[in-house]
């Protein structure tokens, strides 16, 4: 690879990284929102929202990738355009697959980034997330009190805790319990915490008292040193999770375990996802081969690229919405899902022998006028070298006799 396809290959690198950064901020704010319910709603840390956000972020880089290399592609050579870098290069003598060849090879490196994504990195993180929200949703400290607050959890029972420690002590604890009418007490405790073994959920509180009101209307205290509530009428908790396509890898999406009962409808959208994980990533050469088919011919237009550019444009979104419905459609019928190969693949192989073509012509047309100029300079050096014919005149010279006849 040469300087100037070095060159080239830079102009498009770092629109790649700025597009691809806007994009995933997009995407990361639109994803927010629903986290942001998640953990509002189970009193969850900003920690444990950062967390989910970056554990989701693997799947919705794979997803923004192949349309940041498209977009990064149409601007680079967009501009190279305008600055008519591209028709100098034409003119040193660059064919537009010699002026698209670092960017293909671009194209190549994140294709393989995508798949590496896809195959192993997305899913480690989408289980891992799976596991965190299901720890949110199983917390429960955040479900039964908050922090400096009276909280009603369930019906009847009202809880407040002054202080709630990293390992979910509780510091300053008082509960009043009223879900039988008749036998109403309060717990007051100066710590205390949540335990869960298996399915049973315990409240332990420690150094406090309990406050009962008798039938004569006087009060009972009993002062304990540990006291232990059983809450598993109330908490029913269900930490098992069944694992969604986006979870599984390669393997367990062609050949799930028999031991899993999966109906046939789900087993077809395991194998879309499958081939969807495999067929997604050729989107960023043949998006980048699309742009390059456009722009990569370095041709001055006085009007300038913007149509170019918003025709190219229309037809890359397209085909990409048309592999996302390919995806979706062969989740029920599995027969389609040779056209999530077919869509990205007849782009490549069509953009890839339009840049070689031109190229071909344009040797072809060089042969030519350099044989058109071999002659024209052989038909001069003849003509230079073969001898000059003359045709044979003779001149007549004057008669004797006519002379003296006029002088006499």
């Amino acid at each position: 690879m040469g300087l100037i396809q070095r060159y080239f290959q830079g102009q498009t690198l770092w629109p790649l990284a700025t597009s691809l950064a806007a994009l995933t901020g997009l995407a990361i704010l639109t994803q927010s929102l629903q986290t942001l319910d998640l953990i509002v709603e189970n009193r969850q840390s900003g920690l444990a929202f950062i967390k989910i956000i970056g554990l989701a972020l693997p799947q919705l880089i794979a997803i923004i990738l192949p349309l940041s290399a498209f977009i990064a592609t149409l601007y680079a050579f967009n501009r190279l355009n305008v600055d008519s870098e591209l028709i100098i290069a034409k003119a040193a003598g660059f064919s537009p697959w010699q002026i698209a060849k670092p960017i293909v090879f671009l194209g190549f490196l994140v294709s393989l980034l995508h798949l590496t994504i896809n195959l192993f990195i997305q899913p480690y993180a989408f289980r891992q997330m799976r596991a965190e929200i299901l720890e949110i949703r199983t917390d429960i400290v955040s479900q039964m009190v908050q922090q400096g607050e009276f909280v009603s959890p369930f019906s009847g029972l009202t809880a407040y805790t002054r202080e709630i420690g990293a390992d979910n002590s509780l510091q300053d604890v008082m509960i009043y319990d009223a879900r039988d009418p008749l036998n109403t007490i309060t717990l007051t405790a100066k710590e205390g915490d949540i335990q869960r073994q298996n399915d049973v959920v315990l409240l332990t509180l420690r150094h406090g008292s309990v406050q009962k009101h008798l039938e004569d209307g006087s009060l009972d205290v009993v002062q304990f040193s540990d006291y232990l509530l059983d809450l598993s009428d109330l908490i029913k908790l269900d930490d098992s999770y069944r694992l969604k396509p986006s979870d599984r890898y390669l393997h367990e999406l062609f050949f799930p375990s028999e031991s899993q009962n999966l109906n046939l409808a789900f087993r077809k959208e395991l194998r879309a996802e499958g081939h969807s994980r495999l067929a997604s990533p050729l989107y960023n050469l043949a998006l980048i081969l699309l742009a390059l088919m456009f722009l990569a011919r370095g041709e001055h237009q006085r009007l300038g690229y913007t149509r170019k550019i918003a025709i190219c444009a229309v037809i890359g979104f397209i085909i990409r919405l048309s592999g996302f419905g390919i995806t979706s459609a062969a989740a029920e019928n599995a027969s389609l899902n040779a056209f999530q190969y077919f869509i990205p693949l007849a782009v490549i192989i069509f953009s890839f022998v339009y840049l070689l073509k031109s190229t071909r012509l344009k040797k072809w047309g060089t042969k030519k006028r350099a044989r058109q100029y071999m002659s024209s300079v052989e038909a001069l050096e003849a003509n230079a070298i073969a001898p000059k014919r003359f045709e044979s005149t003779t001149i007549e010279k004057p008669s004797l006799t006519k002379q003296k006849t006029r002088s006499s």
